[in-house]
């Protein structure tokens, strides 16, 4: 599929949001970037841009890829409160 067929799935201006849309959606981004079956769909906010003349829809598309795990942050360091001595001198 192409973005073409996306729109065609998604550009249905006289019937409701059908949930089937958004599923189809979904498998092809999965079928695309091929991380994994757990992934999820969600709709962030949907505008028009004055300036272009353009309707904009936000998307999140989240998987977890098998092979991967979330990256370890370094501690932070915690800078100590002057104490009262160091203030005086």
């Amino acid at each position: 599929m192409n973005i073409l067929e996306i729109s065609r799935y998604t550009h249905q201006p006289s019937k409701p949001s059908n949930p089937n849309y958004w599923l189809k959606i979904k498998q092809l981004m999965d079928r695309t970037f091929k991380l994994g079956n757990d992934s999820q769909l969600k709709r962030i906010s949907q505008g028009f841009d004055q300036a272009t003349g353009e309707h904009v829809i936000r998307l999140e598309y989240r998987v977890k890829a098998s092979n991967q795990n979330p990256i370890a942050k370094k501690p932070a360091r915690i800078k100590s409160k002057p104490s009262d001595d160091d203030k005086k001198k």
